[in-house]
């Protein structure tokens, strides 16, 4: 009886591996049969011992490929055979998400018919609702509210569907999600809003829409950043000039002192320097540490701004609170472009 043991065990153990690599293979092929959408296939492999629930290294499973590709016969033929309809991949993500994310909708209709669950969350706390608003997939949109989404839920980083959409300037869905009842001035955890969001990224069609509706063109971040001092900073210049039409403070000061002028300054957006300048800001305006335009200028590698700042009668020799000129700061940030302006221009140390 030992001996029959022993031989038993040791057949296990050889043929363990081949077994493995057998399934393994099977496996492999069920998700690309669920990928492409060849069904017969897809039965075949599991009626030959492909595991329904088998996960390849990132963690999908045969139904969140069928789902991501929009394979409807493919996910109805695989939750009949009993696939987890809540099974999440290694970021969380469950096959609704992505079915939302990459605008399925035929998909996402048969999945919320056979009880996936609408307000699953992934890692970061991203919705069903916020992947789609933030691909403008506009018809799964409109799906998933009218199936009961919740159009305020927050991901752990409090951002909103409507923020997801007005990052990535998905108007339709922008549109969408206001007319929904979407709220306007709800904020991140970082105190940004959606017209922040949108200006931020330069979604000038975005912008107009949230200003129509009535979104706060002074709202400020965590920082005291407003939406005209994030456009400057970007350089989006149509939509500083959007936010300058509609009425937005060019004096405002963040919490260390810094205008729509310094932000645009510091990081070389000539055309946007030039729209201020032309709009009036003080080009002599002074942040918490006494530093100009033309010094947050010369912190930066090209020369463009620092010569536009200096035809329109910027002080070369304004001093900061620590004491240093335009010419001193150049100079520590090594910007030999820089340099070699401002010492055309008279500077010296």
């Amino acid at each position: 009886m030992k001996k029959t043991s022993t031989l038993i065990m040791m057949v296990v153990m050889v043929l363990a591996p081949a077994c493995v690599s057998v399934n393994d293979a099977l496996n492999d092929e069920l998700f690309s049969a669920a990928e492409t959408g060849d069904l017969a296939l897809v039965e075949d492999l599991l009626d030959r011992g492909a595991a329904i629930e088998a996960r390849d290294d990132d963690g999908w499973t045969a139904l969140m490929y069928a789902s991501f590709e929009g394979q409807a016969a493919v996910v109805e033929t695989l939750l009949d055979r009993g696939a987890a309809i809540e099974a999440r991949n290694n970021d969380g993500e469950t096959a609704l998400i992505w079915a939302s994310f990459e605008g399925q909708a035929a998909v996402v209709e048969t999945l919320l018919d056979r009880g996936a669950a609408i307000e699953a969350r992934d890692d970061g706390g991203g919705t069903a609702l916020m992947a789609a608003s933030a691909t403008g997939q506009a018809a799964v949109v409109e799906t998933l509210l009218d199936r009961g989404a919740a159009i305020e839920a927050r991901s752990d980083m409090e951002m909103t569907a409507l923020m997801a959409a007005s990052t990535n300037g998905q108007a339709a869905v922008v549109e969408t999600l206001l007319d929904r009842g979407a709220a306007l001035e709800a904020r991140s955890n970082i105190g940004d809003t959606a017209l922040v969001r949108a200006s931020r990224g330069g979604h000038s069609a975005v912008v107009e829409m949230l200003l129509d509706r009535g979104a706060d063109i002074e709202a400020r971040d965590n920082d005291g950043m407003t939406v005209l001092m994030w456009a400057s900073f970007m350089g989006e210049a149509a939509v500083v000039e959007t936010l300058l039409d509609g009425g937005a403070a060019i004096e405002a000061r963040d919490d260390g002192g810094g205008t729509a002028l310094m932000a645009a300054s510091a990081t070389g957006q000539s055309a946007v320097v030039e729209m201020l300048l032309d709009r009036g800001a003080d080009i002599e305006a002074r942040d918490n540490d006494g530093r100009t335009a033309l010094m947050a200028a010369s912190s930066n590698v090209g020369s463009a701004v620092v010569e536009t700042l200096l035809d329109r009668g910027a002080d070369i020799n304004a001093r900061s609170e620590e004491g240093s000129t335009a010419l001193d700061i150049a100079y520590d940030k090594g910007h030999q472009e820089v340099i070699s302006a401002l010492r055309a221009a008279g500077a010296v140390r």
